[in-house]
């Protein structure tokens, strides 16, 4: 289609008159006639107002804010871990009221179908009996467990939530190409996309009278929440997610903070008594519904998957006896299988008397005679597909292998006839994406979501849609999309403002968060906590060498300069080589080994490799952190990124300057948390961490410089001082005249100084009497005598004592303090682990000289 766009009220729309409808496809848009279809008239029109300008700017706008937001995503192939930016299109996909109102009653009767097959198969199971489903597509399934027989099924269901995949045919004919029945992948991404899409182009979203996506989620939850077998207005509800190392952990934390559940892996739950119960630093708290994002067969290693480690042991039991309720229920995940799809529409007709009112994509089951021969007379002209799935498997066009392969392929079809499906291939409609500064048609693949409301299912008025220049991509996953779309689904009247808070006049019970934090969360943000103050530990002491070797005296006349790059040798930053009398000449200089060893993320202790610790953890307890603190993670994490190289090498004033930027953001940070967090235990772990941490790198950083006297100790003491973000505070106090007996007491004994020694233990202390304990409890447990004996010996040590140099150059009353710091430290970090912390994972044992990075949890 070239020139002047026409649409059905003659409106040139000169951004849209270049864009061209592939051949043979429908388009979202566009009639074959070239004129704009009713429904998306009036945002086209919001497109033309705005201009070329102002819709990019707006999509990067946006871009910025999915990057700030950390909203990331596995794409179909990464590796575990290896996530990317999600990455949203600036045009929605608009759908009118009538068209949806179609699809959404045709989902629900598809819905109804797929709940009661599983309903039959896990119980009298007559489609098999009476022939309506082949025995093998239960009996030989490699997910299939006989434990799932015989499950209850609260309010007569298996099928809570329930996707489906869709495609639009050539002539416009919606096809469902997959089902998902175990936990659908995108429910959270949908909800962003919405989020981040009405600001990016609100006028538009306004003016064209959207449905709201709220009124899905008021009804998940009140279907979750009547789920529960014993309590009413109020049943705890825990999301079970596989951890940080899932593809889906983003959505899960978000859904997790949205719907206001508690975000659970494995090992924060427990079976006792048969219950299911999740374990927090005051004890053990009944779990009724547990909404679960895992694997079917990883949910039980008792009577399900026995290597798995992401589930609960006994969890089965507990289902079995109706103490807790499971959705979707175990086993759900097996009706999702392509197999199935063949099936489906007699089934329909023998249940409810009619046809289904969305098709599936052409599907032929291989273990039948009939449909084997057909794939095998039409092989070239269908895709093949894993007649179970368990994953997902790139479909194999046959037509495109070489000779070989496709005879190894057809061989295997022919050994192995019910393992395979082939399907009809789809030819995908198109919609508008903006790429590079103009609309053009990509293919779209769309995910609808539905939840059981009473007797039926309730369609989000939404979705998610994932656009590609290739349609092939999307036949893959869900996942392998280039990038998404909102959908808009347009109300026929005017839209009802919905929230998921409760009415304003409805009272709400008062209460302050305590000991219900689960214990493992507790774990990572002590962690959290001392990964944050070993950066900034990190960065300050680089920032103080960095500034003397790129200073203009140069680094050979400055006489505190070797002290402090031992200083950063003990702490793991550099080489130990490099303060080794003898091999020092034999390694570069420090200006060339530095720049390249802060980012050095082979050795743990380099910053580079202590900020991916605080990005890991952040992540994890993503859920507990408030928006900004999560953008100042991400912002610190970027600003650590290894500078361009200058003349074959990074060069140390560029270093220099990350550093600074690094400071300055875990600044921010620490700011952030001291006053906007409110003091529950998740506050009182994270300090706690941040404390301990606090307290071994000043006590390390004295124990490399101070110990040892120097003849020339005032620039070693300035140096300190400034790494100690003390040095304001001792100018104040005692003007120009440096000392180390005054340096002392700032640093160690002085307890109003927030960097000194003496105010962590305090700190500490008055942490240590408010974790939760036994009311009853007549002695001190370990790690209060632990907390009192450190600061008590803080509190009757005397800076000048600590000062005073003996005959051999040293400070052994210092020395001997530091030791007991350096001893201390560690057992009450351990003792907290083991009276709060032990069911979380293997306590970490650490030295102040060496410590231990937690593992990852997968």
């Amino acid at each position: 289609m070239n020139g002047p766009l026409a649409t059905s009220e003659a409106t040139d729309v000169s951004l849209f008159a270049d864009y061209a409808p592939a051949p043979g496809h429908y388009d979202e848009m566009f009639q074959d006639a070239g004129a704009i279809r009713p429904h998306w008239i009036q945002l086209a029109q919001q497109y033309e107002n705005a201009g070329q300008e102002q819709i990019a700017a707006r999509w990067e706008q946006a871009q910025r804010q999915i990057r700030d937001n950390g909203i990331t995503y596995n794409a179909h192939g990464d590796a575990p871990g290896d996530s990317r930016p999600w990455e949203l299109d600036a045009v929605p996909l608009v759908l009118p009221a009538d068209e949806w109102q179609e699809i959404s009653e045709a989902l629900a009767q598809r819905a109804a179908v797929m709940d009661h097959i599983l309903s039959d198969l896990f119980g009298p199971q007559t489609l098999i009996r009476d022939g309506f489903l082949p025995p093998e597509l239960l009996f030989a399934h490699p997910g299939y467990h006989p434990a799932y027989h015989g499950l209850p099924a609260p309010g007569g269901r298996h099928l809570h939530l329930y996707a489906a995949d869709l495609a639009r045919s050539p002539e416009g004919q919606w096809w469902v190409t997959g089902d998902r029945t175990r936990a659908p992948f995108g429910l959270g991404y949908a909800l962003e996309n919405r989020i981040v899409t009405s600001r990016m182009i609100a006028p538009a979203f306004r003016s064209c009278r959207v449905n709201r996506l709220a009124p899905f989620f008021i009804t998940l939850r009140e279907t979750l929440q009547r789920l529960a077998p014993h309590s009413g207005d109020n049943p705890r509800i825990a999301l079970l997610t596989k951890g940080p190392a899932s593809t889906s952990y983003f959505e899960d934390a978000y859904l997790a903070r949205y719907l206001g559940y508690t975000l659970a892996e494995g090992g924060d739950l427990a079976v006792r008594e048969n219950r299911l119960t999740l374990k927090t630093l005051g004890g053990l708290l009944p779990v009724e519904v547990l909404f679960r994002r895992l694997d079917d067969d990883d949910c039980d290693p008792v009577e399900l998957r026995a290597d798995s480690n992401l589930g609960v042991a006994g969890l089965v039991e507990v289902a079995r006896n109706g103490q807790t309720t499971i959705a979707n229920a175990l086993g759900s995940r097996l009706v999702e299988s392509p197999a199935f799809l063949g099936f489906l529409q007699l089934i329909c007709e023998h249940l409810f008397g009619e046809d289904l009112k969305i098709p599936s994509v052409a599907t032929w089951w291989c273990g039948q005679p009939k449909a084997l021969e057909y794939v095998i007379e039409h092989l070239d002209e269908l895709v093949i597909r894993p007649a179970f799935r368990m994953g997902d498997v790139p479909l194999i066009h046959p037509g495109r292998l070489s000779r070989t392969a496709r005879q190894e392929l057809l061989a295997s079809i022919k050994a192995r006839p019910a393992e395979y499906v082939a399907q009809e291939r789809v030819a995908r409609s198109t919609a508008p994406a903006w790429s590079n500064g103009q609309f053009l048609p990509w293919h779209i693949a769309v995910r609808s979501f539905l939840v059981a409301s009473g007797q039926g299912y309730q369609a989000m008025p939404g979705g998610l849609v994932r656009v590609s220049q290739n349609t092939e991509v999307l036949d893959r996953s869900m996942t392998a999309g280039e990038r998404s779309q909102d959908l808009w689904v347009l109300a026929d009247g005017p839209i009802e403002d919905v929230s998921l808070l409760a009415p304003p006049g409805q009272p709400i019970p008062l209460r302050r968060s305590g000991a219900e934090l689960p214990s493992r969360v507790a774990d990572n943000l002590f962690w959290l906590g001392r990964y944050i103050e070993r950066s900034e530990g990190s960065a300050r002491l680089l920032r103080a060498v960095l500034l003397r070797i790129t200073s203009e005296t140069g680094s050979e006349n400055l006489s505190e300069l070797p002290v402090l790059i031992r200083a950063l040798a003990e702490q793991g930053q550099i080489e130990p080589d490099f303060v080794v009398e003898g091999l020092q000449e034999q390694l570069p200089r420090i200006e060339q080994a530095l720049p390249e060893a802060v980012f050095n993320t082979q050795e743990p202790r380099t910053l580079r490799s202590t900020i991916n610790q605080v990005r890991r953890l952040g992540s994890i307890v993503r859920d507990r952190l408030s928006a900004d603190a999560w953008r100042i993670i991400l912002q610190i994490d970027q600003h650590a990124r290894r500078p361009p190289r200058w003349q074959g090498g990074v060069d140390p004033a560029d270093v220099l300057s990350v550093v600074n930027h690094v400071i300055v953001q875990l600044a921010a940070f620490s700011g952030l948390v001291s006053e906007s967090m409110t003091r529950t235990q998740s506050w009182r772990f994270l300090d706690i961490g941040r404390r301990v941490e606090r307290a071994v790198q000043t006590t390390a950083l004295l124990h490399a410089t101070l110990v040892e006297a120097s003849e020339d100790e005032l620039p070693l003491l300035e140096a300190v001082l400034e790494i100690a973000d003390s040095m304001m505070t001792y100018r104040s106090r005692y003007l120009a005249s440096l000392q180390a007996a005054p340096a002392m007491d700032l640093l160690i004994t002085d307890e109003t100084n927030p960097r000194s020694i003496s105010f962590q233990a305090a700190m500490l202390a008055r942490h240590v009497d408010n974790l939760p304990r036994d009311a009853a409890q007549a002695i001190r447990g370990p790690e209060e005598r632990v907390a009192l004996s450190m600061l008590n010996t803080l509190r009757l040590s005397d800076p000048h004592e600590l000062a005073h140099i003996g005959n051999d150059h040293r400070r052994k009353q210092l020395e001997r303090l530091l030791q007991r710091m350096t001893e201390n430290l560690p057992k009450l970090s351990d003792a907290i682990s083991n009276r709060f912390l032990i069911h979380a994972g293997v306590p970490r044992q650490f030295a102040q000289s060496s410590p231990e990075i937690p593992p990852s949890r997968t």
